[in-house]
């Protein structure tokens, strides 16, 4: 979505709670033009413990409602391996939030 001059109704996004580092790890997510709500209601929400969740967010990136999901859920949504969406979402976390020198 991004470079889109169609603005964005709401968004979906993944976020990893990384426990062993005290991180909140966004694993990915979209913007959705209209519909967003047809969207998020086919994200299943996962009934078990789980690190994983699905933020809905307004226009202006507020959170409107949360989802504990799984990681297949992350992974289907994703495309991706979970080990990798936790890999590079820790990578851009460290290159936008460096620690001290």
């Amino acid at each position: 979505m991004e470079g889109s001059e169609e603005k964005c109704v709401g968004y979906i996004q993944l976020v990893y709670f990384d426990i062993a580092a005290d991180n909140i790890v966004i694993l990915g997510g979209a913007g959705f033009a209209s519909s967003v709500e047809a969207a998020w209601d086919n994200i299943t929400e996962f009934s078990g413990k789980s690190s994983f969740m699905a933020d809905l967010m307004d226009d202006e990136w507020s959170i409107v409602k949360e989802k504990q999901i799984s990681a297949e859920t992350c992974e289907c949504l994703m495309g991706k391996p979970i080990a990798q969406l936790i890999a590079e979402g820790r990578a851009k976390l460290a290159k936008d939030y460096p620690g001290p020198d």
